[in-house]
């Protein structure tokens, strides 16, 4: 049974329930469909490529389950999606018109296949019947294979040729992206098909029992192969990865964790998988590799990755390239199913003892399942001094000046916001692991996946609204506060995405950190200057966002978002500023946009001048 969106924003005219006129059109049903799947919201740009489903979602349907949250771009409509999964591990249904549409779209369904987040793309094309196509526009619509522009970085994708092929491949698809790996699907729609008049009402069966998807849990003998290992281990180790967002999987992880005794590593990329203040959370999480993170793995002498991202890459980083780790390596992971010859995401092979090919929050239960029913008492590591958590350096570059480094912002977002209340749900580069105060399985959502700018604003519109309806729905009694600290590059590519926020009352609080530049480039020319012995000064040419400084806060405005006034340039002002925009997001049930001048740390303000 489908769960009640829990606000509808615009209501269709003339649809009593004792005139309306049922199921006639094959868009019809499917709509009846994609209700059925409970696929609550559809993100779209409309376009004439798929107007029957648009009209059946509002004079069928009432637009209610799905409901349309409309957008200014397709890209928009894909990290909507994103940003949704992001918060609730269920796909959202969004809307792409032709293959005009599908290429705007292209980068943010990348962005969702390396996230591994599932989602339902809908696409359409003009007619197949090259007979019933209209004079130029319908050609130009029209692809011969529309799903292969996207076909690389989808989990599976579908042309139906019928109405009846067309319902079983929305089902199909709802479960496909369900099941684990998660990733998109797409399916493209026949605009004639979607027109054709019903002669009968089709069947569409007990949606339900389709949207089945497996368990994947670990053999009894990988469990016991694993649970050899550590009672063995002297130094065991933990990367969690990609884990799951739900308080009972953050509690047995912390559970295991503390039972084993093992020291834990998390991955700034990914979402908060354990508390970040626990005595055994060992190293600041991070983008990259830390030489801290490095000594734990050449120390370990057991380590456990949980589909952690790039092992391959963080063994390399710990031991160089052609020496292999001591300690035995175990993977669970169930990320292989989705490699291919296209996409690199899949990263190197990594050196690998024990291979567990098993969902990681499943193992984890099995794993402290077995130890909980047998009654094994508490191990106790001998990392000794290796396990002292490291001093915090992250305010090595705030001064007593007032000008706002990223250290200060985010000492500053904690200050004004509880750690307990805070959802992150974007952080930029340049924000540190160690200002991160992860305390619940919500309080941080991770990176895009593929590095894609525009992204950020999209997926803070879409974890907005997850945490809106996770409220609504009873889902949590934490009302939590949605921030999401974006880079200016970023906000600017993808600032029309908070047009939908507006649009429908979805709270969110976007606080651009705004250093006036594509910043990592600068970093990157730097260095290439520096190895060829050319001038470093000319680092900032084309990268530079300024002159003229674009005006974040009216851009902001002019979409519907609320601002505070100016840029916010003062330190001993940001607190207030910020309290007062999560007061407002929350009084008015909107977007509200902070555009703060965060200088690269160690970065020259005279320097900058100068040039």
């Amino acid at each position: 049974m489908a769960t009640k969106a829990p606000y509808i924003s615009d209501r269709p005219n003339g649809l009593a329930s004792d005139t309306h006129p049922g199921m006639q059109w094959a868009s019809d049903a499917l709509v009846e469909q994609l209700a059925r799947l409970d696929l609550r919201y559809i993100a779209l740009v409309p376009g004439s490529s798929y107007r029957g489903v648009h009209d059946s979602l509002v004079n069928y349907k009432g637009n209610t389950n799905p409901e349309i949250l409309l957008c200014l771009h397709e890209e928009h409509c894909v990290a909507l999606a994103h940003g949704y999964a992001k918060v609730t591990e269920r796909p959202m249904a969004a809307a792409v018109h032709a293959n005009i549409g599908l290429m705007h779209a292209v980068m943010a369904f990348y962005n969702a296949y390396c996230d591994r987040v599932p989602m339902l793309v809908l696409g359409a094309t003009g007619p197949v019947d090259a007979a019933q196509r209209r004079p130029w526009i319908d050609w130009v619509h029209t692809s011969g294979d529309q799903g292969a522009l996207v076909r690389p970085f989808v989990k599976w994708d579908d042309q139906p040729a019928s109405l009846r092929a067309a319902l079983s491949s929305l089902v199909q698809g709802a479960a496909i992206t369900r099941d684990k790996p998660n990733a998109p699907v797409y399916i493209c729609l026949d605009v004639e098909m979607q027109e054709q008049k019903l002669t009968e009402v089709p069947s569409l069966g007990t949606s339900s029992r389709y949207l089945q998807v497996p368990r994947h849990g670990a053999s009894v003998d990988d469990v016991k192969a694993v649970q050899e290992l550590l009672a063995n281990s002297q130094r065991p180790l933990f990367l969690l990865g990609r884990m799951n967002r739900t308080q009972s999987g953050w509690e047995a992880r912390v559970a295991l964790a503390e039972h084993v005794d093992a020291l834990v590593v998390t991955d700034l990329k990914q979402a908060a998988a354990f508390p970040t203040n626990h005595p055994l959370h060992a190293a600041d999480p991070g983008v990259f590799n830390s030489p801290r993170l490095c000594e734990l793995v050449r120390s370990a002498d057991v380590i456990v990755a949980f589909d952690w991202v790039d092992l391959a890459g963080t063994l390399k980083a710990a031991h160089g390239a052609d020496t292999e780790p001591a300690g035995k390596v175990v993977h669970v992971t169930l990320d292989s199913a989705l490699q291919n010859g296209w996409s690199k995401d899949n990263f190197a092979r990594p050196v690998v003892d024990l291979s567990v090919a098993a969902d990681p929050d499943e193992f984890v239960s099995s794993l402290l399942s077995t130890y909980q029913t047998d009654g094994s008492e508490k191990h106790k590591n001998a990392w000794g001094s290796l396990a002292a958590p490291q001093p915090n350096m992250n305010g090595a570059n705030s001064s007593d000046s007032d000008v706002i480094y990223m250290h200060d912002l985010a000492t500053a977002v904690y200050s004004a916001i509880p750690a307990e209340e805070l959802c992150l749900i974007r952080l930029p580069l340049g924000w540190k692991g160690g200002d991160l105060h992860a305390t619940h399985p919500l309080a941080y959502l991770g990176q895009d996946g593929g590095g894609g700018l525009a992204s950020g604003p999209g997926q803070a519109v879409g974890s907005g609204l997850a945490l809106k309806e996770l409220k609504a729905t009873g889902g949590t009694t934490v009302d939590y506060v949605p921030v999401a600290v974006l880079g200016d590059g970023d906000f600017l590519m993808g600032s029309s995405a908070l047009w939908t926020a507006a649009r429908y009352k979805i709270p969110v609080l976007v606080i651009v950190a705004n250093n006036a530049s594509f910043f990592n480039d600068e970093a990157h020319q730097e260095r290439v200057a520096r190895a060829r012995s050319r001038p470093v000064e000319n680092k900032w040419i084309g990268i530079r966002i300024d002159d003229p400084l674009p005006d974040l806060s009216q851009n902001a405005a002019s979409l519907g978002a609320t601002i505070l006034g100016g840029q916010v340039t003062s330190k001993k002002a940001l607190v207030d500023i910020l309290k007062k925009a999560v007061a407002t997001m929350r009084e008015r049930s909107t977007v509200v946009v902070v555009d703060i001048s965060v200088p690269p740390d160690g970065y020259s303000s005279a320097l900058n001048k100068a040039q």
